[in-house]
């Protein structure tokens, strides 16, 4: 007789959340157009179905990413942003040139800049790009980073 494990019932939102955090994590890694939503998913320990349940659509959870990347980075500023949170930062500015992204992300972006001031933007932004780069990959055949 084969017993499968349960798992417990989430509470309200934490689904949405675990996504959100995923997505930070594989959208820094991979970018917008690199990531994929079975990839957050998986790495939010969620069945793929939640995805769209959360966000109609990836640009929606992207944005929504976005956002918490700006809730995070005014409602603590003297604090060092987490590795993620800066990779995401410097994947979001490659993606505004995207055409389906140009017109969502643009003025976000730059509002974001204003809010921190060109200065700590610019360095966060540089901060992203290194922590990119030293991005160990993993040594699994087919693993992502």
């Amino acid at each position: 007789m084969s017993t499968t494990h349960r798992r417990t019932r989430r509470r309200p939102g934490e689904n949405r959340e675990r996504l959100l955090e995923a997505g930070l994590v594989e959208f820094g890694l991979f970018g917008y157009h690199g990531a994929s939503t079975s990839s957050i998913a998986a790495r939010a320990d969620v069945p793929q179905p939640h995805v769209y349940a959360n966000f109609e659509t990836k640009q929606q959870l992207f944005l929504a990413c976005f956002e918490r990347l700006g809730e995070q980075l005014t409602a603590y500023p003297s604090e060092r942003p987490s590795e993620s949170l800066l990779r995401f930062l410097y994947q979001s500015v490659a993606s505004s040139a995207a055409p389906g992204l140009q017109r969502s992300m643009r003025g976000p972006l730059l509002e974001l800049s204003a809010s921190l001031g060109e200065s700590r933007f610019d360095s966060l932004l540089a901060a992203g790009a290194r922590a990119l780069l030293e991005v160990q990959p993993d040594p699994r055949p087919g693993a992502r980073a």
